[in-house]
């Protein structure tokens, strides 16, 4: 009988690190995200300060110098005023949000207006169908009482 050798499994046996250096596992990473009055307080402390000490205010926010550049394009052009705005959709008119629930409104009512015009419509056919089942049931009864159960007329 061979015996064969046992094949290391990628995960597992072929160095691969899975935990963090401190034991813990990290949290999972999130992108960086700075509002528009961060960006401009650090633009005018990073162009205040002495060239030898433009490093020390870099790695103390944890920026690049790329991020300035970029920043600061920005900021020329004009766009960091529109970033101190806030994001997502811009908070409804009131006005406009009444219109609308009172667009909503109506819509209902007119489907409830169509619905109740509907059921008169059909109450009219119906009151009127039983009165001419009346009638016919009144005259029927009018011919059947002069018929048979009327005295016998005489002959002369």
């Amino acid at each position: 009988m061979t015996v064969l050798p046992a094949i290391p499994r990628p995960g597992v046996d072929a160095g691969v690190v899975t935990e963090h250096s401190s034991g813990e596992v990290p949290a999972r990473a999130r992108r960086r995200t700075f509002t528009g009055a961060y960006k401009l307080r650090v633009l005018a402390e990073y162009e205040a300060a002495a060239p030898g000490e433009r490093g020390a205010v870099l790695r103390r926010e944890g920026l690049y110098s790329s991020h300035l550049v970029e920043w600061r394009r920005a900021r020329d052009a004009g766009a960091l005023a529109g970033l101190a705005a806030s994001r997502g959709r811009p908070p409804a008119d009131p006005i406009e949000r009444d219109n609308t629930r009172l667009r909503a409104r109506n819509a209902a009512l007119e489907v409830e207006l169509d619905t109740a015009r509907r059921v008169i419509e059909v109450q009219g056919k119906i009151s009127a169908l039983l009165e001419d089942l009346s009638k016919r049931a009144h005259d029927g009864s009018a011919a059947t009482t002069s018929g048979p159960s009327s005295p016998p007329r005489s002959s002369e």
